[in-house]
């Protein structure tokens, strides 16, 4: 992303939720960064689910439909 990444953009969301005392939205990571760091790092800023790249489009349905997002 040009100006912030998506852990950054995440936190904002998430500060915006709470000072607006608004319902969580979900938060889906597509990222190439594979790392347990990453990992962490994107939960610790508030991401739901997390995945890496390649991903199939079948996974997306999978998850979405899980959480009664499709």
């Amino acid at each position: 992303m040009p100006v912030v990444d998506g852990f950054q953009a995440t936190r904002k969301i998430r500060q915006i939720e709470t000072e607006r005392a608004l319902m969580l939205c979900a938060v889906m990571a597509l990222t190439g960064l594979a790392t347990e760091a990453s990992q962490q790092e994107a939960f610790a800023s508030g991401i739901d689910l997390f995945s890496t790249k390649p991903v199939k489009l079948e996974e997306i349905r999978q998850i979405l439909a899980a959480r009664g997002l499709t």
